[in-house]
């Protein structure tokens, strides 16, 4: 039992065999579907052609083309019967790999992985011959491999006291089982004990000071602030690597009546831990001037967010990059030491920023900058890695031993970026300026501003202390660099202008004026010019005056004219025309011929009603009224009889343009047809007479009637 065998089958066909199958009708497939009916043929046939692979073998193809062996043990035995190979219940008991071959084989060998079912068990070895199937039966007998009962414990066999107890006996207990019993019981115990420990915390903790939490559904956001998020955004493209130095600020909503700008966190799952709890209640204490204020944070998955105060301004990196802001030193200085108070602060609560660039300093109304996306590192670690490109951008601002050692921010961290950020306020622009981000080394550092030495108030008035300053903190020793206190006094000392700050707004304000009238100014006049051009494509489908009433909302009412002259023209044999020509030299041909025909009404008091495939339809008495409009449809008709003699099909240079015209002159009623694309559309007798005139006049001549 469970042992695998080989058994070997022996098939020989004899000529009656063979005439029985033909006979029978099972040949009636074979050889590709030819079919035989000759004994020696299929004899010749079963004995000489070569099966394809199992899976591919048929009675077309293949003599033998299936034989495989089933076990059939007694108790799925019907009516004596053992069929079908897969017993009701649906358990496979044997079956064989399949094996396919000539007649000339002979002996087949089979593989059985083992028979399973004790007892009586019919081997039955199976056979597709052609169309017939066939099978050879033999009667065995299946007996355990080990008698487990009578009594010994036949260990070579592999019984022992777990398999068979009664031979062997029963398997005594470990002093580890023992001890693994009772340590399971007791950490199940335990277990329960903590879970229930555990939710009773939390729920506790929940409870305790939740007037930060806030469910992100109740956060209305802004869109129509989303704009004024970032007020400038610009692609570095001085290098092919696709670095992307755009600066977009975060989404802003509304929640308790504040403005909060909202920065979501990637995670896939959310603890509110005491160590986040901590984070929070020290953040929560910041209160300066120059120091975001935390608002609260969102903490169901998958919207965790932190709510900070909504800036207007947008960022610093905003503010210096846009060269439409007028930005004086004073200004500058005040950007730098608003900084500088709102890092003293947060080092003097022991909060390593970590983050410190300019995109991370925003302004709000007063043009004051406050220090935001500070502290909470633990609620802010994201599951998702950070952009390479970013990553890149922001590796500027940390210190070379930093980015080699990945270790964790200091103080003297924040001081180096701070000089990163005192270069991007000198220069107005990005700190790599020319250099490639992704080909400058780790410890690379940017170049020291530099400054013109004049009066004008855009330039540094003290150049050599600015530099010196931003020297000092960048300091490849992190011990030598200032203090934000000392940073402070620093830019204090070296700002030569003690203007109030107000003053400094409101004279920035004045020129911020200045130049928003002149962009005003330009942008009107793009404005204009885009709209004389779209004034000047609307007179050229509908008549100046329906034209000027649709633009003011007017309806048109329908006019008639009692006195007109309407003119019809076609090309001649343009079916003809058109089938030795492909759909674009058609397209091409009647744009090269109504340009020419569009030239010659332009010199005539007519009007262009519209154009159908090869027919153009002109009028002339309408929509503006004139007395000679029967004389002026018949000088323009020479004139395109005349070009139309002269016109050179580009596809078909020999071939002749021939065109007929048909004139009328009579009544019309003119009106506009449709809303969604309006059309000035004629209408009455002479419309329909013209078009007759024209149907059945000849080429290169025009019919006309009154």
């Amino acid at each position: 039992m469970s042992q695998g065998f080989n058994t070997t089958t022996e098939l020989i066909l004899t000529i009656p065999f063979y005439q029985w199958l033909i006979d029978q009708g099972f040949f009636g497939q074979v050889n590709f579907t030819q079919g035989i009916t000759n004994v020696n043929d299929a004899k010749d046939w079963c004995e000489t052609t070569t099966c394809p692979a199992p899976s591919a073998a048929t009675q077309e193809n293949c003599c033998i083309h299936h034989m495989n062996l089933h076990s059939c043990p007694l108790t799925d035995i019907t009516n004596g019967l053992c069929g079908p190979w897969i017993p009701a219940r649906g358990q496979i008991i044997t079956h064989s790999e399949v094996l396919v071959g000539n007649a000339l084989v002979g002996n087949w060998t089979n593989y059985v992985p083992g028979l399973y079912v004790l007892g009586q068990t019919s081997i039955i070895s199976h056979f597709k011959i052609a169309g017939a199937s066939i099978a050879l039966v033999f009667d065995l007998t299946v007996e355990p491999k080990t008698d487990c009962g009578n009594g010994v414990c036949e260990s070579d066999d592999g019984e022992d006291c777990s398999v068979c107890p009664k031979d062997c006996g029963t398997c005594p207990l470990e002093d580890w089982h023992y001890g693994l019993i009772t340590a399971s019981i007791l950490f199940i115990f335990i277990l329960i004990g903590v879970i229930y420990g555990f939710f009773a915390y939390q729920k506790r903790k929940f409870l305790y000071d939740s007037s930060w939490i806030y469910k992100y559904d109740d956060i209305k956001t802004n869109e129509n602030r989303l704009w004024m998020g970032s007020m400038i955004s610009r692609t570095d493209d001085k290098f092919d690597t696709g670095f992307n130095l755009t600066q977009v600020f975060v989404p802003t909503g509304d929640v308790d009546g504040k403005t909060v700008a909202i920065k979501r966190i990637e995670k896939k799952s959310f603890s509110l831990t005491k160590c986040i709890r901590e984070e929070v209640r020290t953040v929560r204490q910041m209160d300066h001037q120059n120091v975001c204020r935390f608002v609260g944070g969102c903490i169901e998955v998958p919207n965790v967010a932190i709510l900070m105060t909504y800036c207007a301004k947008g960022s610093l990196n905003d503010v210096l990059l846009n060269e439409e802001v007028p930005l004086s030193w004073s200004f500058r200085f005040s950007f730098a030491t608003d900084i500088s108070r709102g890092m003293k602060y947060l080092h003097s609560h022991k909060i390593i920023h970590g983050r410190l660039w300019s995109s991370n300093c925003v302004m709000d109304d007063r043009w004051s900058v406050k220090v935001t996306d500070y502290g909470l590192e633990t609620f802010r670690k994201s599951c998702v890695c950070e952009d390479e490109n970013i990553k890149k951008q922001k590796q500027v601002y940390l210190e070379p031993e930093l980015v080699k050692s990945q270790a964790i921010p200091t103080e003297h961290s924040d001081v180096y970026a701070f000089s990163v950020i005192l270069i991007e306020i000198a220069t107005r622009g990005d700190p790599f300026q020319e250099e490639d981000p992704y080909s400058v080394p780790i410890d690379w550092q940017p170049p020291l501003p530099v400054f013109e030495k004049t009066s004008d108030e855009n330039n540094c008035p003290c150049p050599d202390e600015y530099c010196k300053l931003i020297s000092i903190c960048r300091s490849h020793n992190p011990i030598e660099r200032p203090s934000f206190e000392s940073i402070k006094r620093r830019l204090q000392r070296i700002n030569p202008n003690k203007q109030n700050p107000v003053d400094l707004i409101i004279t920035m304000m004045e020129k911020y004026s200045k130049h928003l009238e002149s962009v005003v100014a330009e942008r009107t006049q793009d404005l204009m010019a885009e709209k004389h051009r779209t004034e000047t494509l609307l007179y050229s489908m509908l008549p100046r005056s329906v034209a000027d009433s649709l633009k003011t909302g007017l309806s048109v009412q329908a006019e008639s004219f009692d006195q007109c002259t309407i003119y019809f023209s076609d090309i001649v044999g343009f079916t003809v025309l058109c089938s030795k020509s492909s759909a674009l030299e058609v397209v091409g041909l009647l744009n090269r011929l109504y340009t020419v025909f569009d030239e010659i009404i332009e010199n005539f008091c007519v009007y262009k009603v519209e154009t159908i495939g090869d027919a153009y339809m002109v009028a002339s008495g309408l929509p503006k009224r004139t007395s000679n409009h029967a004389s002026e449809i018949a000088k323009m008709s020479l004139k395109i009889v005349e070009a139309a003699k002269h016109f050179k099909i580009p596809h078909l240079p020999n071939a002749p343009l021939k065109i007929r015209i048909g004139l009328h002159s009579g009544y019309v009623c003119a009106g506009v047809v449709g809303r969604t694309m309006p059309r000035y559309c004629l209408f009455g007798d002479t419309v329909n007479t013209a078009s007759r005139m024209e149907s059945n006049g000849e080429r290169n001549k025009m019919k006309f009637v009154s």
